[in-house]
């Protein structure tokens, strides 16, 4: 029989590796500043606005669109999207892309909605059937115990 090679699990085996620390190379402003700009343009919300009163109205705190502006200019290092502000930009803008990054930089993998439950169900089997193996051999082994007396 012929094997047909899997091209949605390649990278199952693969394992991510963390980014490598060097000093002075750990400025990610200008990465960070790419990823919030790609995700505003490609926010289906029209204009950035509209962004900016929504995380204004979810976090309670002003924020102005030339603050998002800056925050998504490479340019300017010295505004920096704040930390707290990720998971709304995020959620506003249907985006997982700062997430990821960070993921990515620590060197794991995030799974999200059905994909992360079936990690979870796949794992749930995996305990399902090592468990039942134990049990089998544990119960042949106090069976061979009894047939000894």
């Amino acid at each position: 029989m012929r094997r047909v090679k899997d091209l949605s699990t390649l990278d199952l085996f693969e394992i991510p590796e963390p980014h490598l620390l060097a000093p002075g190379e750990c400025t990610y402003n200008q990465e960070v500043a790419r990823l919030v700009s790609e995700m505003l343009n490609a926010s289906s919300l029209i204009d950035r606005h509209s962004i900016s009163a929504d995380i204004s109205r979810l976090s309670g705190k002003d924020v102005s669109k030339h603050m998002l502006d800056a925050y998504a200019s490479p340019a300017r290092i010295d505004h920096t999207l704040p930390f707290w502000m990720v998971p709304v930009l995020e959620d506003i803008c249907s985006s997982h892309a700062l997430t990821n990054w960070l993921v990515m930089k620590r060197g794991g993998r995030a799974a999200y909605g059905k994909e992360a439950l079936k990690h979870e169900l796949g794992k749930l089997v995996s305990l399902k059937t090592q468990t039942s193996r134990d049990l089998n051999v544990r119960i042949k082994h106090i069976e061979n115990l009894l047939r000894g007396e």
